[in-house]
């Protein structure tokens, strides 16, 4: 379960989802630093208590705690969503989410206090969530956006690169380095990885999304149409492409251009890598 890019329909509850944009801040915040010391000491004192709680039969699941969590990050209360996430490990310490959902925590601290040993802790982070689940997306995601914010694009392309020759059986791979190479400027590379994410698996109604997304930029307003109502007959829970759709048939039928959907942006130590990238 999971926090950031714009919201989609496959967004859980108890995952966050990463809204983190392509800039980095490279200044040192010693403040921020010893916010983090304060609220990783009590994160991990809550984290025992709550483990011997639920010894005495305590009914909150990880996903409940996780749940908590991202309902007060999303409110902007970032040290309490870190207690939660520090909870639900504290009752499944293998939660893979959790682990994606402190790195996007910390992520999102690092950027705003402009603090590397944030960053630092998210990567780690990061890097743990995908220990316990070697296909967990959305970090796969946090990861690579990271990696390119701190001048380390070669590696956040490895990741990807390296997740698609690891399993050439999947299409998420694919849609997540589209767009990674959509948002570093290479459409023709992205548009290659949309059309194999396609082949791979024709029923992802985000590769199709995706690929629906890049031809409007492009202005192939026909195409992505028919691609945009055929992710939508796939997955009839993405709330916004009615919307969509319904403007391009009426840019077709007009002549006059819509303006385009908002794309999404989601937002090392080799020995933190784990050799990924």
């Amino acid at each position: 379960m999971e926090v950031v890019p714009t919201p989609s329909p496959e967004r859980k509850t108890d995952r966050l989802e990463e809204v983190v944009q392509m800039d980095y801040y490279d200044t040192y915040s010693s403040n921020a630093k010893n916010a983090l010391t304060m609220i990783v000491q009590r994160s991990y004192l809550w984290a025992t208590m709550l483990a011997a709680l639920c010894l005495s039969g305590c009914g909150i699941t990880a996903n409940g705690w996780n749940s908590e969590g991202v309902q007060l990050y999303e409110a902007g209360h970032f040290p309490e969503a870190i207690e939660r996430f520090q909870y639900a490990l504290g009752t499944e310490e293998n939660n893979a989410d959790a682990y994606y959902n402190l790195a996007v925590s910390y992520h999102q601290m690092g950027l705003k206090s402009k603090d590397q040993g944030f960053l630092k802790e998210s990567e780690a982070l990061y890097n743990r969530c995908l220990d316990f689940d070697e296909n967990h997306t959305d970090s796969h995601r946090g990861l690579a956006v990271l990696l390119a914010q701190t001048d380390r694009k070669d590696r956040a392309i490895s990741l990807l690169n390296n997740w698609t020759q690891d399993k050439p059986h999947l299409s998420a791979p694919r849609v997540e380095l589209a767009r990674l190479h959509q948002e570093l400027g290479d459409t023709q590379a992205a548009r290659l990885h949309l059309e194999k994410a396609c082949t791979i698996d024709k029923n992802d109604a985000r590769a199709w999304k995706a690929l629906a997304a890049l031809n409007e930029s492009e202005g192939r307003t026909e195409v992505a149409l028919a691609q945009y109502q055929r992710s939508y007959l796939l997955d009839n829970q993405q709330s916004q492409l009615p919307t969509r759709i319904a403007s391009l048939n009426q840019q077709i039928r007009t002549g006059v251009p819509s303006p385009n959907a908002n794309s999404d942006t989601r937002v090392a130590d080799d020995n933190l890598s784990r050799g990924r990238y």
